[in-house]
């Protein structure tokens, strides 16, 4: 009965306590139905006895004086035409008249052994049912005693057939189960109309609660008329409460949805928020002007509306990841558009509610930012034939110079011509990196040669101040994913950089760490110099950006660091300035 409805289990336990209602009495009274039958058809041949017992005195009463009457011939007149048996037996039990026998009585069998006329005889009156062999059938039997016939006792037996009391049961049954399934009809009318009643009531409550989230003055309101029974007005009194709330609320968020779908809409990012199914919830009108397909897009797949199998991959990630932080990638739209898109989840307790794409246009930054590149790439080219001349002629200028303030000049021109020639070759380098121009062989390289290559290539600078580099492979040697070459130039610039900073006779540590369940390797460098002010640690990967005036020390081109940071992220991982005293510089590459 579980998908039954709540309207039809009702009228079927009306049914059920109706049938039981009607049916145990009934069936009650059917069964003491033939008892009572027999009672009754016991009195009527007591009474029929005793009328005949009166009957038979009176007459014989008349005849005092004169001769008996004939007894047989007395009853024949009497009781002849009656549907009872009468019966006349003497005192040994010899039948003197049977009414269904009444030409050869005399030739029934002797009635002295059945209970009724022992009886009779013995108390008065008697009264029995049973089978009766002359018959064979059962009878209902009444017997009374009579004393004054002829100076001898008698017994009148009056015998009723038990087919009339069946007959008389069945009729007195055929009503009663017709006034029962009469009544059961009734009951089972007033069933359907009071569950139907009941449903229409149902009806209204659940319409009204269907309605809380709509807004409206009386919307989700259960009227008191709607009401089954008085039982259910606490119910509506809660939902009526209940209604109020969720009108409170429902305007409240709908003002604030309206608020923002403002703000999206006035930021000039393509913004994209997609549900915990990956399905698109809304979009703004910024994201509509990038792909005219999204105006319709909500409850699409993101695909359907944006061709881009990294958004895709962005969104499962989140959906199945739930990263903690958000992440990023560019792409390129059929209009020639270029994009960076930030893919931010917003997580609850155990998943994801959502996730917020942002889609900034970077089309004229990468314009910029193209032409930067090659004219730094083109400037630096050129600045290296006339720095190779100022540099040859100061060399040979030597020679020829013997005053100390001119050695001197010489000095500073020779000096300062170096120094652009290390900046020119760093932004050559640079730009080579960034443009990808220099492919990377990437392959498994032992730990140990990243840190020794490094060291091996600094231990010049800091035997020059007396430094030593110590070494350090948590759990043993093991593999990362990288370019030989470029990987120990990210270790000779750091170690470069620690040598520059550190403080003489100090120790420089050169660690490797396997992080085995992000998957990655981390190396670290780590001096005891001055260390970098907490509010420059995210700037000193920007080219040209230097802390020489927070740290002193020797003057550098401000590149090298920043050439790091694109060579670590060719390889997939992040460079970034750790926490520890002094100065620590850390970077992430992938494991073999």
């Amino acid at each position: 009965m579980k998908n039954r409805t709540f309207t039809f289990k009702i009228f079927l336990c009306f049914c059920l306590v109706i049938l039981f209602s009607v049916l145990v009495p009934s069936a009650y009274f059917l069964h003491n139905l033939r008892q009572e039958s027999i009672d009754i058809t016991r009195e009527a041949a007591q009474r029929e006895v005793a009328f005949f017992h009166k009957f038979l005195k009176n007459e014989l009463a008349k005849v005092q004086s004169g001769p008996s009457p004939d007894l047989a011939e007395l009853l024949h007149n009497f009781y002849s035409a009656s549907d009872h048996r009468m019966t006349l037996v003497d005192e040994s039990g010899a039948v003197l008249y049977d009414s269904f026998f009444s030409q050869n009585s005399t030739e029934l069998e002797n009635h002295l052994h059945h209970a009724e006329i022992r009886e009779a005889f013995a108390r008065g009156s008697a009264s029995s049912v049973r089978m009766s062999k002359t018959m064979r059938e059962p009878f209902v039997y009444a017997a009374l005693r009579v004393d004054s016939i002829e100076g001898m006792p008698l017994v009148v037996r009056v015998s009723a057939p038990l087919s009339l009391v069946d007959s008389y049961a069945r009729g007195r049954s055929r009503a009663l189960l017709i006034s029962a399934f009469a009544a059961l009809l009734l009951a089972c009318a007033f069933a359907v109309f009071f569950s139907m009643h009941f449903r229409r009531s149902l009806r209204l409550m659940i319409t009204s609660v269907e309605n809380l989230a709509t807004p409206g003055i009386r919307s989700g309101r259960i009227s008191l008329r709607a009401l089954p029974g008085d039982e259910f007005a606490p119910l509506a009194s809660a939902v009526n409460s209940m209604a109020e709330r969720m009108e409170v609320q429902v305007k409240h968020i709908l003002a604030q949805k309206a608020q923002l779908d403002a703000v999206l809409n006035s930021i000039a990012e393509g913004v994209l928020v997609i549900d915990h199914d990956g399905r698109v919830r809304s979009v703004n009108a910024s994201l509509v002007n990038l792909f005219p397909r999204s105006v319709h897009a909500e409850g699409l797949l993101p695909a359907d509306v944006i061709p881009s199998e990294e958004l895709q991959n962005a969104i499962e990630a989140v959906k199945y990841g739930m990263p903690d932080k958000l992440l990023k990638f560019d792409m390129d739209t059929e209009s020639g558009r270029k994009l960076r898109v930030h893919v931010c989840p917003i997580v609850g307790e155990v998943k994801m509610l959502m996730a917020v794409a942002v889609f900034h246009d970077i089309t004229d930054m990468s314009v910029l930012m193209e032409m930067r590149r090659d004219f730094v790439a083109n400037v630096s080219h050129e600045l290296r034939t006339p720095l190779t001349a100022i540099m040859g002629y100061a060399e040979s200028l030597k020679r020829y110079v013997t005053e100390p303030r001119g050695q001197h000049f010489l000095e500073v021109i020779d000096r300062n011509s170096q120094y652009m020639a290390t900046m020119v070759k760093d932004l050559l380098q640079l730009s080579s990196i960034e443009n990808g121009a220099v492919p990377m062989n990437i392959k498994a390289v032992p730990a140990s040669m990243v840190l020794r290559s490094g060291t091996d290539l600094c231990r010049s600078s800091a035997e020059s101040r007396r430094l030593v580099f110590r070494e350090e492979l948590t759990g043993g040697d093991f593999s990362v994913k990288g370019d030989s070459e470029y990987l120990s130039r990210v270790m000779r610039n750091l170690l470069e950089n620690a040598c520059r900073y550190a403080p003489e006779d100090s120790e420089i540590t050169v660690s490797a760490e396997p992080l085995t369940d992000q998957g990655v390797a981390l190396f670290r460098v780590v001096d005891k110099g001055p260390g970098i002010p907490a509010e420059l640690r995210l700037r000193v990967f920007e080219r040209f950006f230097r802390v020489e005036k927070h740290r002193g020390g020797q003057i550098s081109t401000g590149l090298g660091l920043s050439i790091c940071k694109h060579i670590i992220e060719r390889h997939g991982g992040r460079v970034y300035v750790g926490e520890g005293p002094g100065c620590e510089l850390c970077f992430t590459v992938p494991l073999a």
